[in-house]
């Protein structure tokens, strides 16, 4: 299903120009990234990063006739959820903040 977006309608594939080590470029990227899941989750809809299309950059490019030089970090598909899928009925849980973060004073 993760090559089929999920059954998701929509998908933003992230792209990044390659600057000095790309490491800063990537990171402003995974925070734009965030603030969209965060910004469809308030408006009403669902979103799932998609890192294996990131497995996929030369096929993507040249269907949308993207350069070279930009490179393909992951897309999020996206659309409304479906309440009855099988990811949405598993609760994880969260890990309490000790055990995930170390906080200096």
């Amino acid at each position: 299903m993760n090559l089929e977006r999920y059954g998701a309608p929509h998908v933003a594939l992230l792209f990044m120009p390659v600057i000095g080590n790309s490491v800063r470029t990537a990171a402003d990227v995974g925070m734009y990234a965030q603030t969209l899941l965060l910004s469809l989750t308030a408006h009403g809809f669902a979103g799932i990063p998609q890192t294996v299309l990131g497995f996929y950059p030369h096929t993507i490019r040249q269907a949308l006739s993207i350069p070279d030089d930009m490179k393909l970090l992951f897309g999020i598909s996206f659309g409304y959820a479906d309440p009855n899928a099988p990811g949405l009925q598993i609760d994880v849980g969260r890990a309490r903040l000790e055990e995930s973060a170390v906080l200096h004073h």
